[in-house]
C-alpha cells in the first residue's frame, strides 16, 4: 500500500448533530480533524506542513488518564452497563465470549473456592509477620517506606534464601517469600479491579475476567489455589491467546508490532504504509473491537483484530465475525533483521492454530461466518489467506453493529474525566472497508474480496455478478 496523496479510503465515524457517517479519510480530516499545535503539542512554524489529526481530543484524554493511573477498564465497563442494547435479541449473537476468553461463571467458582486463601493473603500484616518470625530485623523494616515494603522485603528474603548460612531456616524463608510474592500479585490485582474479587458477582468479574485469571495463575506459583488450571491464561507453552488489555500496552501495540498503528510512522517496519495511529483510540473504547494476541511458547508473535460486523444488502443482513487485520511481530516476519528462523519454521502450524482459535470464539458467540481481510504486514500471512475460499461484499454493505454511537458517547465522558475538549466526532478505519490495501481485492462498484475462514460463501455476492456477467 504505497503512501501517496491518493490514499483516501472510506472510514466510518459518528459526528455530533449528524450521527453515523461513511466518509473519505481526507474529507474527514479536513472537516473534523484538529491541529496538534492547537493543543500545544507542536509549535506553529511557517516551514511545517499543517496536517490535521482525527480523534485528537479523545487520544489526549485517553493518554492523560492512563498516565494518571486511572482505571479505564472500569470506566468503560460502567458505561456499557448502562448502554442498553440486547445484541442477542437484535442479532442472535452472544457477545459474552467476545469480551473475555474466560467464562465469568467458571471464574467466580474458582474465586469462591479460594476465598479463604485470598482473604488470608490480603489480611496478613506483612511487616508484623516478618518481624514476629525474625525474618527481617525491625530496624530494617522501619527504614523501608510502606510503598516499597513488598519489593524490598522480597529482595531481602531472596538473598537470605541463597545464603548458605540460613539453610536451617529455609522452609520458613520460602514460606515468607511465597506470601510476599503472592501479596504483591494480589495488590496488583486489587489495583486493576478496584476491589476485593471475592465480593464480585459473575457480571462484575466479567469486566476483568482474563486479567483476574492471569493474576490467579501468578499467585498459584507461590501459594496453592484450586481450579486455576482450568482457566484461560498464557502459560508459555505452544500456541496461546489473550485479548489485549485496555491499558497503556494497548496504545503501544502498533509500536511493538511495527505496523501502521504505531504512534509514529518511523516506528513502522514498512514506512511506505499510511500511518493510522489515530484509529487506535476509537478501538480502545469499543468493547466490540478486540485485538487477539497470539503467543508461541510465550513469545508474542501476532495480533489479530476482531469485531462482529453486519453485512447488509441481502435479506435482513448477516452478522459475521470479521478478522480485520492479522499483523506479525518483527520476529515473525521474513523481511526484518530480527526475523527468527526457528519461529518462522512453525508459522503454518501457528497460523492454523490461530484460525482454530478464532473459529472457536465465533462458535461460542453463535456466529456461523468468519471472514478475513486479506491484507497483512507479513507476506507469508497473505499467502496463507490465499488458501481459503473467497467471498465478495460491497464495502457499503459492511456495517458496525452499533454504528459508533456508543463509542462517541463514551468518548465524551472520557474527555470530561480528563478535562480535555469534548469531541465533536469520533472516527475509525476498518480495513474491511478499505479498497486501497491490496491490488486485486477490489473490483467494480466497490466490491471487495475476503478470505472465508468459516461459514457459507452464499452470504456474499455471487462471482458472476462481481465480474459483470
Amino acid at each position: 500500500m504505497p503512501l501517496s496523496q491518493t490514499y483516501n479510503p472510506v472510514i466510518i465515524g459518528f459526528v455530533e448533530s449528524k450521527g453515523h457517517v461513511n466518509i473519505p479519510l481526507l474529507t474527514a480530516r479536513d472537516e473534523y480533524g484538529q491541529l496538534p499545535s492547537e493543543y500545544g503539542l507542536l509549535r506553529r512554524r511557517p516551514t511545517r506542513r499543517l496536517r490535521k489529526t482525527l480523534n485528537l481530543s479523545l487520544g489526549l484524554a485517553v493518554i492523560r488518564l492512563l498516565q494518571q493511573g486511572k482505571n479505564l477498564p472500569e470506566m468503560i465497563a460502567r458505561f456499557y452497563e448502562h448502554w442498553d442494547r440486547d445484541f442477542r435479541a437484535d442479532f442472535g449473537v452472544d457477545l459474552g465470549p467476545f469480551h473475555s476468553l474466560n467464562d465469568p461463571s467458571a471464574l467466580k467458582r474458582v474465586v469462591e473456592e479460594n476465598a479463604a486463601v485470598w482473604q488470608d493473603i490480603l489480611r496478613t500484616d506483612i511487616l508484623d509477620y516478618l518481624q514476629r518470625n525474625d525474618l527481617v530485623p525491625l530496624s530494617t523494616l522501619r527504614a523501608i517506606s510502606p510503598p516499597d515494603l513488598l519489593k524490598k522485603a522480597g529482595a531481602i528474603l531472596a538473598k537470605k534464601r541463597d545464603n548458605p548460612a540460613h539453610r536451617g531456616n529455609l522452609t520458613q524463608i520460602d514460606r515468607a517469600l511465597a506470601l510476599v510474592q503472592a501479596r504483591t500479585h494480589a495488590e496488583e490485582l486489587a489495583s486493576i479491579t478496584g476491589g476485593d474479587i471475592t465480593r464480585f458477582s459473575a457480571a462484575r468479574l466479567a469486566v476483568h475476567a482474563d486479567g483476574i485469571a492471569q493474576a490467579l495463575e501468578r499467585i498459584s506459583r507461590h501459594l496453592p489455589l484450586s481450579g486455576v488450571d482450568g482457566l484461560m491464561y498464557v502459560r508459555g507453552r505452544d500456541v496461546e491467546f489473550a485479548f489485549a488489555a485496555r491499558d497503556a500496552s494497548f496504545i503501544a501495540l502498533g509500536k511493538e508490532v511495527g505496523d501502521c498503528t504505531a504512534d509514529k510512522s518511523v516506528r513502522q517496519v514498512d514506512q511506505d504504509v499510511e500511518n493510522i495511529y489515530w484509529t487506535v483510540f476509537a478501538w480502545f473504547l469499543d468493547r466490540n473491537y478486540q485485538v487477539l494476541k497470539v503467543f508461541y511458547d510465550g513469545e508474542f508473535v501476532m495480533k489479530v483484530h476482531l469485531l462482529p460486523l453486519l453485512v447488509t444488502g441481502r435479506n435482513d443482513g448477516t452478522v459475521v465475525l470479521a478478522v480485520d487485520a492479522i499483523e506479525a511481530t518483527p520476529v515473525f516476519r521474513e523481511d526484518t533483521r530480527v526475523g527468527n528462523a526457528a519461529l518462522l519454521e512453525r508459522r503454518e502450524y501457528v497460523f492454523a492454530r490461530m484460525v482454530k482459535g478464532v473459529q472457536r470464539i465465533a462458535g461460542a458467540m453463535g456466529v456461523e461466518h468468519v471472514v478475513a481481510e486479506r491484507f497483512s504486514n507479513a507476506r507469508w500471512v497473505r499467502q496463507e489467506l490465499e488458501q481459503f475460499p473467497e467471498v465478495y461484499f460491497h464495502i457499503g454493505d459492511i456495517r458496525m453493529i452499533d454504528e459508533l454511537e456508543d463509542v462517541f458517547e463514551l468518548a465524551k465522558r472520557i474527555c470530561a474525566a480528563a478535562g480535555t475538549e469534548p469531541p465533536r466526532s469520533v472516527f475509525m478505519e476498518l480495513q474491511m472497508k478499505n479498497t486501497f490495501l491490496l491490488r486485486g481485492v477490489a473490483t467494480v462498484r466497490g466490491v471487495k474480496a475476503f478470505a472465508l475462514i468459516a461459514g457459507n460463501p452464499g452470504i456474499g455476492i455471487p462471482l458472476k455478478r462481481v465480474v459483470g456477467v
